[in-house]
């Protein structure tokens, strides 16, 4: 198959030196046709008559009659702004007039000595090869876009459609637990003790199903609500967690204690989030006479390191790379409530604020979680 010839658009008004641009490119082998025109406005004229079918490269003296090559560009300060490759030409070569060229979106810049000039369709070939490159970035950058767009559609469909779901879920739960209020209310009399058993299991499993959605929402809900990065004073954060968990730290005759902690940009809430949960946990699962929740934090160039250690049950070594994930329960004794979602929560708080998480922990030693989180300053 023959090759297509490939049109260069010469801007150039002097003959002598477009005599000589038009033999060096006849001296290829690859097939080039060459339109010379001699200023800027005959040069945009002929631009827009072929439109359709424009010029595989513009070649053109920077010093002209009405204007300079640059002009061609229009403001442009990248060679996708111009759209056409573009090469510059000048007698009077300078690193200044260098810079201006290709920050003006030019491609390259040539000093016109005959030397230079006869490698110019080498340079022409390089220069379109580099568009073909600045093309397919471009396109792939566009497809990018394109991608965002549509995921942040669809997290905001997600969000819309999780919202609706716990909506719809939670709305019969709640009429289920009415009932069986005023079963318990007014027959508990009428059934016998398996009865009331049954019913109180009922009402244990609508409970634990009314958390679980719950726990699914705050999931969800990560990394795409409460986004707002913002200076947060930990000590002041913990302060607050503290007076969240009165109860439960009253209720198991516990303690939180911390050191120093440093203040952070961050996600205000998903940070006191994962706070409570693993405060919370160390509270939780725990059968000491006095509970003890620690939390330290030390920072460094790249990162702050926290430790919320605990003097709780522990956890066993075969168990430690599975609490992650979500639902799962090593202990699943009645007597530890809840639906195992709370490190499934903190794992993807941690890893949506580009950090790490992991915990150290022995049966009967207590456990302790760290976790990483960039330092932005």
């Amino acid at each position: 198959m023959e090759e297509a010839s490939k049109t260069i658009l010469l801007i150039e008004d002097e003959e002598a030196h477009a005599e000589l641009v038009r033999r060096a490119f006849g001296g290829t082998d690859s097939k080039w046709e060459i339109h010379h025109v001699v200023n800027i406005n005959e040069a945009l004229k002929w631009l827009e008559e072929n439109e359709s079918k424009p010029p595989f490269l513009i070649i053109s003296d920077y010093l002209l009659p009405d204007g300079t090559g640059l002009d061609i560009a229009k403001g442009a300060t990248s060679p996708e702004e111009v759209g056409i490759p573009l090469i510059i030409l000048t007698a009077f070569g300078s690193e200044q007039l260098a810079v201006r060229s290709l920050k003006s979106g030019a491609m390259d810049y040539v000093v016109k000595s005959a030397e230079e000039l006869q490698e110019l369709p080498w340079t022409a070939e390089r220069v379109l090869r580099e568009w073909e490159h600045i093309k397919e970035r471009r396109r792939v950058e566009k497809e990018l876009e394109r991608y965002v767009r549509e995921l942040e559609r669809a997290n905001r469909d997600l969000e819309d459609f999780t919202s609706t779901i716990s909506h719809d879920l939670q709305a019969p739960l709640r009429s289920i637990q009415a009932f069986i209020f005023l079963l318990m209310e007014d027959y508990a009399t009428l059934l016998d003790e398996t009865g009331r058993e049954y019913l109180n299991k009922v009402k244990e499993g609508v409970e634990r199903m009314s958390v679980q959605i719950e726990d699914l929402l705050t999931l969800s809900r990560v990394g795409r609500k409460f986004t707002e990065v913002e200076t947060v004073d930990l000590n002041e954060l913990l302060e607050e967690i503290k007076t969240d968990l009165s109860a439960r730290i009253e209720e198991r005759g516990g303690e939180v204690v911390a050191g120093k902690l440093p203040t952070v940009s961050t996600q205000r809430v998903w940070m006191k989030e994962l706070f409570m949960n693993l405060i919370d946990n160390g509270l939780k699962f725990n059968r000491s006479d006095k509970p003890k929740v620690e939390i330290s934090g030390k920072e460094s160039d790249k990162n702050y390191l926290f430790r919320v250690k605990d003097n709780g049950i522990g956890i066993e070594e075969g168990h430690l790379d599975r609490i992650f994930n979500l639902f799962e329960r090593v202990h699943t004794s009645s007597e530890y409530e809840g639906t195992g979602a709370g490190l499934a929560i903190c794992k993807k708080i941690v890893e949506e604020l580009g950090g790490d998480i992991w915990v150290e922990s022995k049966p009967g030693e207590g456990s302790t979680f760290c976790f990483t989180l960039p330092n932005y300053r």
